[in-house]
């Protein structure tokens, strides 16, 4: 009796050693469940996490905001209500103001690839501000992922630079210095509360992409597209942990996640914000009245985004200056560097997200020391 004794409790300290390293968590994101981060891009992230770790992490994904919003969604990882979200941080710049600037930065043109590999690479690697603002707040970002070229979304027809002057429009990012620079009255609020105001005629325009005129459903009281690129953004932190959490895993359990977070920044930016938000607009131009409005002067609307380009280097220094951010300046000239090689990279890799993964992988995430976030 007394060896079976030993023997059963042996048997039980095995089993709860084995319960307690294996790890359920949970992501909460804010945006809608259909969007393609939480249909495809998340899901193959959790696989591999959880494949690489044996079993030992589980991530499990809860959409749609059911935990919380994008503002309170710091907050929540932060309190541990949920492990980890993803991370508008233009949305809490006076929390982490680094990475905000970096994200009202406007890339030039329709290069989301290079922007996204840039921004993750300064971010990882060249920003130690950026580190230690999300260290502050109890959390580890990773998984940086870029929009597609932005434009306005608006009620009414908009050709002309003038137009712009007065209108309420919803922006954030380097879109709200451009419009403000245009004399818009700029309003910002959350991806979601927008649709509310287009609907009311709170608001006349957002600045936006295609992909949100069926995700968000601005495509129902917004139909009207000025054809014009507004320049993208980068980053959404696309995987924000609690650093506590964080803190907990093994040294291979990190790297798991090193691993397979580059498919995140990958495939989101490529299959959503590339393919996708292609596709969807043309879906919405031909079911659901939605029409591409050609600017009257094109040269106007391009001087407008030049005079911005111009200016935005010390438009970003005075912003995180005014956040308390000491020498932006080198995180910034460093972004410049990141950019130039990341648009030779992104004329090799196209819209190949395994290539993308690839060079996000090689060119930054193996350089990450785990210990270090």
């Amino acid at each position: 009796m007394r060896r079976l004794a030993v023997f059963t409790s042996t048997i039980a300290l095995a089993l709860s050693t084995a319960t307690a390293s294996a790890a359920e968590l949970t992501y909460g994101s804010w945006v809608p469940a259909s969007d393609y981060i939480n249909s495809d891009a998340l899901p193959e992230v959790f696989r591999r996490i959880e494949e690489d770790t044996g079993g030992e992490i589980k991530w499990n994904l809860i959409a749609g905001g059911q935990l919380a919003g994008g503002v309170e969604t710091f907050a929540a990882i932060q309190d541990g209500l949920m492990d980890a979200g993803v991370a508008a941080t233009n949305y809490v710049p006076n929390l982490l103001p680094s990475t905000a600037t970096l994200y009202g930065l406007a890339v030039p043109g329709d290069d989301p690839v290079a922007a996204a590999g840039a921004a993750n690479e300064v971010v990882m690697l060249h920003c130690p501000s950026c580190i230690e603002e999300t260290k502050k707040l109890n959390m580890v970002p990773m998984g940086g992922y870029a929009s597609a070229p932005y434009m306005l979304i608006c009620r009414d027809p908009i050709e002309t630079v003038d137009q712009l002057k007065n209108l309420r429009v919803r922006s954030s990012g380097a879109p709200l210095n451009i419009m403000q620079m245009a004399g818009a009255n700029t309003v910002q609020v959350s991806l979601i509360d927008t649709v509310s105001l287009l609907q009311r005629g709170g608001i006349d325009c957002t600045t936006g992409i295609g992909d949100w005129l069926k995700t968000f459903g601005y495509g129902d009281f917004a139909k009207n597209v000025t054809d014009f690129s507004l320049g993208v953004s980068a980053p959404i932190i696309g995987l924000m942990i609690n650093r506590d959490v964080w803190n907990s895993f093994t040294e291979d359990q990190k790297r798991a996640h090193l691993k397979a977070v580059v498919h995140l920044s990958a495939a989101h930016t490529i299959n959503n914000f590339i393919i996708r938000t292609n596709e969807v607009l043309e879906d919405q131009i031909a079911n659901n009245g939605v029409k591409m409005v050609e600017p009257q002067n094109p040269e106007e609307w391009q001087a407008l985004m030049d005079n911005f380009i111009r200016d935005q280097r010390n438009i970003a220094i005075d912003f995180a200056k005014g956040f308390g951010v000491e020498n932006p300046e080198a995180f910034l000239d460093a972004y410049d560097t990141a950019l130039v090689k990341w648009r030779g990279l992104s004329a090799k890799i196209g819209t190949d997200v395994e290539a993308f993964e690839k060079a996000l992988w090689d060119e930054v995430y193996s350089k990450v020391d785990p210990g270090s976030l």
